[in-house]
């Protein structure tokens, strides 16, 4: 099903970027990288981060016409269990734990305090133990995905991310959640820009 999935993801995406919702999609990709910081062809990560703006575009921004994905499963035939992965994407900060006894790749979901095992199809990029990203997590018949776009994190931040992490959830408020990992991505940005700045320096964040 996953394969499905990916396929109608990929589907609005080609409808959502070109003709008419052209301008929308720009508008969109201009807002995106004023909120998480500008992105170069020679920067290593520009590609993830291309794909990161597509999955925000596609799942999260909204416009005077709605959100992409949500007008794509209303004027497109979609399965109801397909519409549902679609719509309920999970977007946080993520620690790759490893693998489980069963090879099985685990996260730590840090801002909703969960774990998450993934399929035994899933592929994920070259991770390590205690990794740090941002991403997106899709889940279709009961089985776990990660989506391509992931922003990895410098690991000596945890301890800030979960206590940030834990303010954030306590409000329950999905807003100020996107607002919080935009935030982070922009921090991410900046610690890059400036790699000569110890990163506890940059992600400080306003209790």
């Amino acid at each position: 099903m996953i394969e499905v999935v990916m396929e109608h993801l990929g589907r609005a995406l080609q409808i959502y970027s070109d003709g008419s919702h052209y301008d929308t999609m720009l508008e969109a990709k201009n807002q995106y990288f004023a909120l998480t910081g500008q992105v170069f062809e020679e920067d290593e990560d520009y590609e993830s981060r291309m794909s990161a703006f597509n999955d925000w575009y596609l799942l999260q921004f909204v416009s005077e016409d709605g959100c992409p994905i949500w007008n794509y499963v209303e004027e497109n035939t979609v399965e109801d269990n397909v519409s549902k992965a679609l719509r309920t994407v999970k977007h946080s900060i993520y620690e790759y734990v490893g693998k489980n006894f069963k090879k099985q790749h685990v996260l730590k979901d840090i801002v909703h305090n969960r774990k998450i095992v993934l399929s035994k199809r899933a592929i994920i990029p070259s991770l390590l133990k205690n990794d740090l990203f941002i991403g997106r997590v899709i889940e279709t018949e009961g089985e776990y995905f990660t989506l391509s776009g992931l922003c990895l994190l410098p690991g000596e931040i945890k301890g800030i991310l979960k206590k940030e992490g834990k303010r954030i959830r306590a409000f329950n408020d999905l807003k100020k959640e996107v607002e919080f990992l935009l935030l982070v991505e922009s921090l991410k940005t900046k610690w890059i820009r400036y790699g000569h700045l110890d990163a506890k320096s940059i992600f400080v964040f306003d209790s």
